[in-house]
């Protein structure tokens, strides 16, 4: 069964996606689906849609598909599962679909300005190893696998970002 998902205006930021009907807690609203790439083999207007998979891996969306609109939130309704993006709690019709960058990011130079409009907006979106401990208590294993299995390690990945690069600055994932 397809979840009732719509692409429409996002205000400031673009296209969203939108629950074009109710949608249930734990309902799969988008999967990330790909062939994981060194970001260095991506063209550079797709990096503000690639979702990262491992520490220098990323997959990027198929073009105008639900997972290509998905807006950041401070304060999303949806979290990351594997690699599925599911509702976090139940979700109106109309609501914009929305999760935390920052689940799956962890590299040091990730850095972008929010304006969600959330009241917990932190007005810069930055890699998960940045989120207060009491917000990664709250995602919980709601993060990027890779992130969640270093972790489990007792370990922070030391990798600067890919290819060491800190010149990459990410945008907001839609147009």
């Amino acid at each position: 069964m397809r979840t009732p998902t719509r692409i429409g205006p996002a205000g400031t930021k673009g296209k969203g996606v939108f629950a074009a009907g109710p949608i249930r807690r734990s309902t799969v609203v988008a999967s990330f689906r790909g062939r994981p790439r060194w970001i260095w083999d991506i063209p550079r207007e797709s990096w503000p849609y690639t979702i990262q998979v491992g520490y220098d891996r990323y997959v990027v969306p198929r073009r105008g598909g639900v997972a290509w609109y998905l807006n950041h939130s401070c304060a999303p309704n949806c979290v990351i599962t594997g690699t599925r993006l599911v509702a976090d709690r139940d979700i109106a019709r109309g609501e914009e679909l929305t999760f935390d960058y920052s689940t799956d990011v962890d590299w040091v130079g990730f850095r972008m300005p929010c304006s969600c409009g959330s009241p917990e907006c932190r007005r810069v979106v930055r890699a998960y190893r940045f989120l207060p401990a009491k917000l990664k208590l709250r995602y919980g294993r709601h993060v990027a696998t890779f992130i969640l299995r270093g972790y489990l390690q007792g370990r922070k990945a030391r990798h600067r970002g890919p290819g060491g690069a800190e010149e990459l600055r990410a945008a907001p994932r839609s147009p």
